[in-house]
């Protein structure tokens, strides 16, 4: 009799052993960067006829090169060496390319996702690109330095990049969706009404049979008309999944900013019953993310003034378990910022169903 015992007491031990092994497999981590152009445009906004414009480009070109992406870009791969999230949200990854006077620029100079994803694989790290969202693919002409005419092509991505070295039995992601907003900023530009349009990055994650959605924007920042529309959009689409959801990403919305005008997004999210994490777990604590340093990525630091790089969850079945902020001081010994803005890297439990 006091065998059987033992032997019933020892099953239940195992069993409720893997069971706790179980729901720690479950623990999802998910980082979000913001990866910087390496310019604020100012030279082109700033501009006040088309000669102020032509040079302005020109400015943001070499302005973007000096910024050093590849160089930057291995600082954030050195981040997620560190970490090794399970998935990483990228926002304002920039291609940038060159071609003669009139087009097409088709000569690749930067870019910031093949520049992450070469540092990666000489970490020995194993990320893939899941999904690539093109935003604004705008092509300008510009003066050389000898008044040469030529064209420059900016195209902004957002991307997500996930894990490869899990089996599939473990993590495996599905529904993998993508759009642009229907807002979207129209800018005037050397006589050219030019469209910027954004978007979000959508899908499915089953981690050890749980199911849960993951979403990254990166929202307007010039039009807060334009951005609290795109903001709806997010409620109503994406956002909208009955899955336990995790929404990560640059949102242009001070989070510490109680005014639904001046930040709209984010109070328009909340009260649609997304939850900050940030605020539930470091109340009290800004937590500003932006912006760390001043244009130039070597120059020094600034005082971040807004938190604008979230992390928000909303629905049942998932628990924030940690949230910390990445790259707020330069990797090594050269004062060079991987980006303006620090990254924020949440750690979630997801609930077995009761």
């Amino acid at each position: 009799m006091l065998r059987r015992l033992t032997i019933a007491v020892a099953i239940l031990a195992m069993l409720g052993t893997a069971a706790n092994a179980q729901n720690r497999d479950r623990f999802l981590q998910v980082m979000t960067r913001n990866m910087d152009t390496g310019s604020d445009f100012g030279f082109v906004l700033g501009a006040t006829d088309q000669l102020g414009v032509l040079l302005g480009i020109r400015a943001t070109y070499q302005e973007i090169l000096a910024s050093d992406i590849p160089e930057r870009a291995d600082g954030i791969a050195a981040e997620i060496q560190t970490i090794h999230p399970d998935l990483v949200a990228l926002q304002e990854i920039t291609t940038l390319s060159t071609g003669p006077y009139g087009g097409p620029a088709t000569t690749v100079v930067a870019n910031q996702l093949q520049s992450l994803m070469a540092a990666l694989r000489r970490r020995g790290l194993h990320y893939a690109t899941i999904a690539l969202q093109a935003n604004a693919d705008v092509e300008l002409p510009a003066f050389d330095q000898s008044f040469n005419p030529f064209d420059v092509r900016l195209t902004d991505f957002d991307a997500v990049l996930a894990r490869t070295d899990l089996p599939v039995s473990q993590f495996k992601l599905a529904n993998i969706q993508q759009q642009h907003f229907n807002a979207a900023l129209v800018f005037p530009i050397l006589g050219q009404a030019i469209r910027f349009p954004r978007g979000w990055i959508a899908l499915d994650a089953k981690l050890r049979g749980k199911t849960y959605r993951v979403v990254t924007t990166h929202l307007e920042t010039l039009n807060l008309e334009v951005q609290a529309a795109q903001a709806l959009e997010l409620v109503s689409g994406p956002g909208s999944s009955g899955l336990p959801l995790v929404l990560a990403g640059d949102l242009n919305s001070d989070a510490n900013n109680p005014s639904l005008t001046q930040s709209p997004a984010y109070h328009t999210l909340v009260n649609a019953g997304f939850l900050d994490v940030w605020e539930i777990l470091h109340p009290g604590d800004a937590g500003n993310t932006w912006p760390l340093h001043g244009e130039d990525p070597q120059t020094q630091a600034s005082t971040p003034n807004q938190r604008i790089d979230l992390v928000l969850t909303r629905g049942d079945g998932i628990t924030a378990r940690e949230i910390s902020l990445v790259g707020t001081t330069p990797p090594g010994s050269m004062q060079l910022w991987p980006s303006d803005h620090a990254g924020v890297v949440g750690s979630f439990t997801l609930l077995p169903k009761q």
